[in-house]
């Protein structure tokens, strides 16, 4: 079975190894890139792909014509990458409780148990990637962290 167009972005972002930086420098495939911007998808899985694609700006730029928890998730997603710690709390105070906050936990606590509360915060996970601009051995724990994160939001978004 063929897979769809949105299919064969999302196993292209899948197959990156390494979970991308905490607070990106630059987009990580232009190509890619231009390839989610063509896509005949809901704002929201765009925005997502994007931001895992570390495309700040063009996640952005969707996410800020979505109001909807889910675009409010995007939006403090990107601000935290940024890195604008505040803004990106006010997003996620709009966010309120999304469904995939219990998986985002589950993952999250694989990786930085010691760090986490018993249930998804990410108030505290904004606080966590502050903290790790000064501590390389959190920064890499919580990569893994964001990255299964905005896995989850992206086939979340899908799937809505």
């Amino acid at each position: 079975m063929a897979r769809t167009p949105v299919e064969a972005v999302l196993a292209r972002l899948r197959a990156v190894e390494a979970p991308s930086p905490l607070v990106p420098v630059s987009v990580r495939d232009p190509a890619l890139d231009r390839e989610i911007a063509g896509l005949d998808a809901a704002p929201a899985l765009k925005s997502a792909l994007h931001l895992w694609n570390d495309s700040l700006t063009a996640c952005h730029d969707l996410a800020q014509e979505i109001h909807d928890p889910n675009g409010s998730y995007l939006h403090g997603l990107m601000h935290r990458r940024e890195p604008d710690y505040g803004n990106a709390k006010y997003w996620f105070r709009r966010v309120g409780t999304h469904p995939i906050f219990p998986e985002v936990h589950r993952a999250a606590a694989a990786w930085t148990g010691r760090f986490m509360p018993s249930a998804w915060d990410p108030f505290g996970m904004v606080d966590l990637c502050e903290k790790a601009a000064r501590d390389p051995a959190l920064e890499k724990d919580l990569r893994r962290a964001q990255a299964r994160e905005i896995a989850l939001l992206a086939e979340f978004c899908r799937d809505a």
